[in-house]
């Protein structure tokens, strides 16, 4: 494996990132290892990011703000310890990520910053990233703007993973073992659908190529949910019912910032924004090797 902080030499063409926000939560480990076999799948690589909350170091100067440890005891909250835990939460994100960029054999890099969590990790995503948004405690606004940002400013693509995604039920086998083997991808969401978000329009004609290209190289089924009419909690629902292991959207199809982020969490699965009209990749790889 390449040095993981190795730059690209002069005039080659940058790798695709998947690009995720790391804390040490055991919702960000889950999400990372789904970050990782994403990277793995499709040959990209994967930075993880850790924001320094502005918020939280605005709060430990505060003359008031006070912190009750385990134990009961209240004391002053100090700006100086504050910075001391979020490095050292830094560096036990770096070496998860590096555990488990290897266990997925990827190429990895790490870099900190300060400011909001969700828009700092917006600001690092470039129109060729995948950027993957948690949102543990963030309001559907928040998750929108950030979302917003990435796709319709920037133009990348951006892979939802709320509380609503199951992610740990995903783990369960819910089909026959495939008789090639499985992509590490699949071997995450064994036995789960590709579905797609069928618009009608021809951005989402694209969109859906591009699912369909995806599924293939994960070796997962594909399907697509018709939405003429249909609003996001419709096409949850429906994501739902057929279990369906990850959902892949055209980001201009919502109408609101909230869409995302409530389409996430209740459709029970991630959900991938495509920010871009592109003939897809894959399905041109596919399409050059024949199948």
């Amino acid at each position: 494996m390449a040095s993981p902080d190795r730059k690209p030499e002069s005039g080659a063409a940058e790798q695709p990132r998947i690009v995720i926000g790391l804390d040490t939560s055991f919702v960000a480990r889950e999400a990372l290892a789904l970050a990782a076999r994403l990277a793995a799948s499709v040959d990209a690589r994967l930075k993880g990011v850790f924001v320094e909350d502005d918020n939280l170091i605005a709060l430990a100067g505060l003359p008031f703000a006070r912190e009750v440890s385990f134990s009961g005891d209240v004391r002053e909250l100090d700006p100086e310890r504050m910075l001391r835990a979020m490095k050292a939460q830094a560096e036990s994100a770096r070496r998860m990520l590096a555990r488990i960029a290897a266990e997925a054999h990827v190429d990895w890099s790490f870099d900190v910053r300060r400011g909001r969590p969700l828009a700092s990790l917006a600001a690092c995503a470039s129109p060729e990233d995948t950027l993957v948004i948690r949102s543990p405690g963030e309001t559907s606004r928040e998750v929108g703007r950030a979302v917003r940002a990435a796709t319709r400013e920037t133009r990348a693509d951006v892979l939802l993973v709320s509380r609503g995604a199951g992610l740990r039920a995903s783990l369960s086998a819910r089909a026959p073992a495939p008789r090639r083997p499985p992509s590490p991808l699949q071997q995450f969401l064994p036995g789960r659908s590709v579905a797609v978000v069928d618009e009608g329009s021809s951005a989402g004609e694209t969109c859906s190529a591009f699912a369909e290209a995806l599924a293939g190289r994960f070796g997962a089924s594909f399907m697509r949910l018709p939405a003429r009419g249909l609003g996001p909690a419709d096409i949850a629902a429906a994501a739902r019912q057929a279990g369906v292991g990850l959902l892949v959207v055209n980001a201009n199809w919502f109408g609101d910032d909230d869409d995302a982020a409530r389409l996430s969490a209740a459709a029970g699965c991630p959900v991938l924004l495509l920010g871009r009209e592109r003939e897809p990749r894959l399905a041109s790889e596919k399409n050059n090797q024949g199948d």
